[in-house]
């Protein structure tokens, strides 16, 4: 759950890249950090460190707001939130990128976007971080528990993009020319 609250944090600061200038993290090794060490020990990543691996890896370049529809919720301050949290990049090579983090707690959401001013753009990478249970997470005898695997391409229909985004997930969809 971790690793989704960053990776939300992060799509709200690259959609509002127009203000937001700079995003630091403030403990970078142990305690609250995205990499875990031990004395004499080992070094492991935590679940925070793949969104933020990814945003700073695919995330540079224009910032868009894609349209996306999502089923909603409520909960105890607001009504009618997006179960589908999610922006895009463009890149300076012409690529996009479209990160993504599914809050639902048991249903995929099939994400469509209108990709045709891009031109002939192809999906060349899904990365998903998931783990069954929400609450797993990576320890030194057990680094990649929670760990990014290789999700479905979708498919690419006359510029609209459709692909799944698995419930409490990170995505990263990465679409080339």
């Amino acid at each position: 759950e971790d690793a989704l609250l960053v990776g939300s944090m992060l799509i709200t600061m690259l959609r509002n890249a127009d203000r937001v200038k700079v995003a630091c993290m403030a403990q970078l090794v142990n305690v609250i950090a995205p990499i875990m060490t031990r004395n004499g020990g080992g070094a492991w990543a935590q679940t925070i460190y793949w969104p933020l691996l990814h945003a700073s890896k695919y995330g540079r370049g224009t910032a868009l707001r894609p349209i996306v529809q999502s089923p909603t919720y409520d909960c105890s301050d607001y009504t009618d939130v997006p179960s589908l949290d999610a922006t895009a990049v463009l890149n300076l090579d012409g690529s996009v990128t479209l990160f993504a983090v599914n809050r639902d707690m048991k249903e995929n959401i099939e994400l469509t976007c209108d990709l045709r001013a891009f031109g002939k753009l192809q999906p060349s990478e899904h990365i998903v971080l998931h783990h069954d249970d929400v609450k797993a997470v990576n320890s030194e005898s057990a680094p990649n528990n929670v760990s990014p695997k290789k999700g479905t391409h979708g498919k690419m229909d006359n510029g609209q993009l459709s692909i799944s985004i698995p419930a409490l997930s990170w995505n990263v969809i990465r679409l080339t020319k």
